[in-house]
């Protein structure tokens, strides 16, 4: 992948005002309505683990990480602006070295537009996180880029937004809106240092899907 810090090559999308701008938080925000929680069920119907999910496409594909769902039979899925849960076990795709997977859902939202690298990600840009920690629905938390790192053979990026247990699957966006990134991991021992698998990655995993 290109360097951290390569200057963009090709255009900048655009909107039909011309060049796209950043987005205020408040705005940013507003994409937890695309942002699900998720909890995973036994053999037994008990809930034994949440975590995050990110919409990626119309057709109810549901991003998160293959850790947060592994091991369950059955999935509920909360959307914010709806008491009903929705269940689903529909498992679409997985991979392991990725630690992603897709779950597919009936009920339809918006989906959370994947970054197409247009835009090269760079150390100290800003950052949303939106997720469940903890069980605490659909958080947003900001932050920046603070590093990139490869993570046996998966590129990752290292970002200052805090998360907790329960934001595993959770979006990273940058200022535009786009999902750079999904939360995977955090380090217990530190302050602030997550991890998220980078759109690259995404972008591959979820060809023919989205």
């Amino acid at each position: 992948r290109p360097a951290p810090g390569t200057p963009p090559r090709g255009p900048v999308p655009a909107s039909a005002g011309g060049a796209r701008q950043p987005l205020e938080f408040e705005e940013l925000a507003r994409s937890a309505s695309s942002v699900v929680m998720l909890k995973v069920f036994d053999d037994r119907d008990q809930c034994f683990k949440t975590g995050s999910g990110v919409i990626v496409s119309d057709k109810g594909y549901v991003l998160t990480n293959l850790h947060v769902v592994n091991g369950g039979r059955y999935y509920g899925i909360l959307l914010e602006e709806e008491t009903d849960i929705f269940y689903t076990s529909e498992l679409i795709k997985y991979h392991q070295d990725f630690d992603l997977a897709v779950l597919r859902m009936e009920k339809r939202r918006k989906p959370i537009p994947i970054s197409d690298g247009t835009r090269r990600l760079v150390r100290g840009q800003k950052v949303v996180a939106i997720g469940s920690p903890l069980g605490l629905f659909n958080s947003v938390s900001d932050g920046i880029i603070s590093g990139f790192r490869d993570m046996e053979k998966v590129s990752m990026i290292q970002f200052t937004a805090p998360v907790s247990h329960g934001s595993s699957g959770g979006a990273l966006l940058d200022m535009y809106g786009d999902l750079i990134g999904l939360i995977t991991a955090g380090y217990d021992d530190g302050q602030n240092l997550n991890l998220a698998v980078d759109c690259q990655t995404i972008a591959r995993f979820v060809r023919g899907l989205v």
